[in-house]
């Protein structure tokens, strides 16, 4: 595992992995230091290939990195996996064991009558909303449908571990501007829209509530669900935590942009207030509704 994190005289895949290591540009600089920082205390962690990797697809891996520093700065129990199978973080609390899968979506391939289109300076435009669920949900499965059940099968994973994805949008430029509650949410829970209810007469609003969204639909007509976390189905997937941050927006304090929502059928449910970073998301049922609750931890 080499010493420092960027390595001298080899042109990386990634252009931003080149820039942050040659840029002399206080804030480049700045970065590059962060950087170097996060290696020294992530190496223990990482995988053997992780400087390699870096290179290839900058943001994701720094996201793993990220993430694991940020936990550790909060003093979440993240402990150096027994072996190097399985998902990217383990957490051993007590006599529990919680797992998390860190993924950085892009906007999608291009040329994809799906692909998240990309704000224009200066030019009005909707939020691609629709097109940026999906990508979120593409994270989902591919880390919960694609891998969870292998780990589950080749024992890397016990059926009472928590199962947690971590997703990071900041490889989805639209994404930047979300909505309340944020658009994590209405990728598991069927919530679209912000609706109000006006009396006619006084005009006064005497309701808000979220329109009934179960699926958003794909440029193909398929419809792909976004009631994950009222499905039995998911019930292996204890929450979705999800980030923007990048070396290009660092937060004042690490973690304090984090959205950890919890999935209310989980067999294996991470404690509220387990994380104490960011915002966390519950949902209640309240006769035939579901209200969203939530806490701000930093």
């Amino acid at each position: 595992m080499t010493d420092n994190l960027f390595i001298d005289g080899i042109i990386a895949e990634d252009p931003t992995y080149n820039t942050i290591r040659d840029g002399q540009e206080p804030y480049i600089v700045k970065v590059r230091s962060f950087m170097e920082d996060l290696w020294q205390i992530y190496k223990p962690y990482a995988d053997t290939d992780f400087p390699q990797k870096i290179q290839e697809d900058f943001d994701a891996r720094f996201w793993e990195m990220y993430l694991t520093c940020a936990l550790l700065e909060n003093s979440i129990p993240v402990i150096v996996k027994p072996h190097k199978r399985g998902p990217d973080i383990l957490i051993e609390s007590g006599t529990s064991r919680i797992w998390i899968e860190a993924i950085a979506p892009s906007s999608g391939a291009e040329n994809s009558p799906d692909q998240v289109p990309n704000f224009e300076p200066g030019v009005v435009t909707r939020v691609p909303e629709e097109e940026i669920i999906l990508r979120l949900r593409s994270a989902i499965s591919e880390k919960f449908d694609n891998k969870y059940f292998k780990y589950l099968e080749n024992g890397v994973i016990s059926p009472s571990d928590a199962y947690i994805i971590a997703i990071n949008s900041c490889k989805i430029p639209a994404a930047i501007v979300d909505s309340e509650p944020p658009r994590i949410i209405k990728a598991v829970y069927p919530a679209g829209y912000t609706q109000i209810t006006i009396d006619v007469k006084s005009r006064d609003i005497v309701d808000t509530s979220l329109q009934y969204r179960p699926s958003v639909k794909k440029a193909s007509g398929e419809e792909i669900s976004t009631d994950l976390f009222l499905n039995p189905e998911y019930e292996n997937l204890s929450g979705i935590l999800y980030s923007r941050v990048s070396v290009r927006n660092l937060k004042e304090h690490m973690g304090e942009d984090f959205i950890f929502v919890h999935n209310r059928l989980a067999n294996n449910k991470v404690p509220q207030g387990f994380f104490k970073l960011g915002k966390e998301y519950t949902a209640e049922k309240n006769g035939d509704r579901y209200t969203f609750t939530h806490k701000t931890w930093s």
